[in-house]
């Protein structure tokens, strides 16, 4: 995929923190990324999976959420629980890129991590990535 067309991308954002939320649906539209749905938790978010009658690309995922946390949220997306979603491509987002939080990523199968907050470059590149 191209970097020209990021518009054709179908992104779901599943954050908690509005302001943050906000910010990364603004940088996604300053790439042109434009068609975006969000979710404040991996519940919320694995019931719009479920209720979707519409496509998706990626997910974009924030690791430390109540109710649900990204983890826990991934491992049920990879389980199954919505089974044409199964292998969508997940990108967490985190405070830190630790150790630790790789060795979960791979447990989980997760394409990649974004630090807070993302920058236009590494969300453009995280999706790139995710997509080959």
């Amino acid at each position: 995929m191209s970097e020209e067309n990021l518009g054709s991308v179908h992104i779901l954002v599943v954050e908690d923190e509005a302001f943050s939320l906000e910010a990364i649906r603004k940088v996604l539209n300053n790439i042109g990324a434009t068609s975006v749905a969000t979710a404040s938790n991996g519940a919320d978010a694995l019931k719009l999976l479920e209720d979707a009658d519409c496509n998706l690309d990626l997910i974009i995922c924030d690791i430390e959420m109540p109710e649900m946390s990204g983890y826990e949220f991934v491992r049920m997306l990879r389980y199954g629980t919505v089974p044409r979603f199964k292998d969508l491509p997940v990108l967490m987002l985190t405070g830190h890129d630790t150790p630790k939080n790789l060795r979960r990523a791979r447990t989980h199968k997760i394409d990649g991590f974004l630090v807070k907050p993302p920058t236009a470059e590494s969300l453009r590149r995280g999706i790139l990535d995710a997509l080959k």
